[in-house]
């Protein structure tokens, strides 16, 4: 495209590049930024998960790396110790999410995302998400054991506290059935 642009400028003597109304010209600043900026995100987004910020990043790099990277190519590109990649690297292998590959000519161990993000969904994400509410889940039951047990002992002005706790309890388990029932959606089922 950008040949048959170049072409027809010069039939045209057209000295100015041509760009498209609304076109940014990418230089390799651009496109640095660009994947920095989804790099960050995915840090970001893991991190609200609870899984920490270096995991996001360090599948987000793969992931827009043409090439396997090295461990300390990661560590570099990401400002963080050889040791936190090579620990976070290891658990996006369990999850499938990346992969080692060989490299001609070099013994450093690479490594290659898993660019179906289906997969990596369903094999390290959700589970992660399915051991987080479970866990929510005992910790309600346990609160309400407490409060049912204990209903009697407390003392009138603590009633309505009680109450109300049971209310959001409510209010929690309700929330907890219905995100697991969502998670068992076939298309984000692992037995699928």
């Amino acid at each position: 495209m950008t040949a048959c642009i170049q072409y027809i400028q010069s039939i045209l003597n057209i000295s100015k590049p041509y760009a498209p109304r609304g076109y940014i010209r990418m230089n390799k600043k651009n496109l640095v930024q660009a994947r920095d900026n989804i790099i960050e995100a995915a840090g970001r987004t893991t991190q609200n998960f609870g899984l920490g910020r270096i995991i996001g990043q360090l599948y987000a790099l793969l992931f827009f790396s043409p090439q396997p990277l090295s461990l300390d190519k990661m560590a570099d590109e990401l400002k963080v110790s050889k040791g936190s990649v090579s620990t976070n690297i290891r658990e996006l292998e369990k999850w499938g999410a990346v992969r080692q590959v060989w490299v001609k000519g070099d013994r450093k161990d690479y490594y290659e995302a898993e660019v179906e993000y289906m997969k990596v969904l369903k094999n390290g994400i959700l589970p992660f998400i399915r051991r987080k509410i479970s866990s929510s889940a005992t910790a309600a039951s346990e609160s309400r054991e407490l409060l049912k047990n204990n209903k009697k002992r407390f003392k009138p002005e603590d009633k309505d506290l009680a109450d109300f706790y049971a209310e959001r309890l409510d209010l929690m388990e309700q929330a907890q059935r219905r995100l697991a029932l969502l998670l068992q959606f076939p298309g984000l089922s692992n037995s699928v």
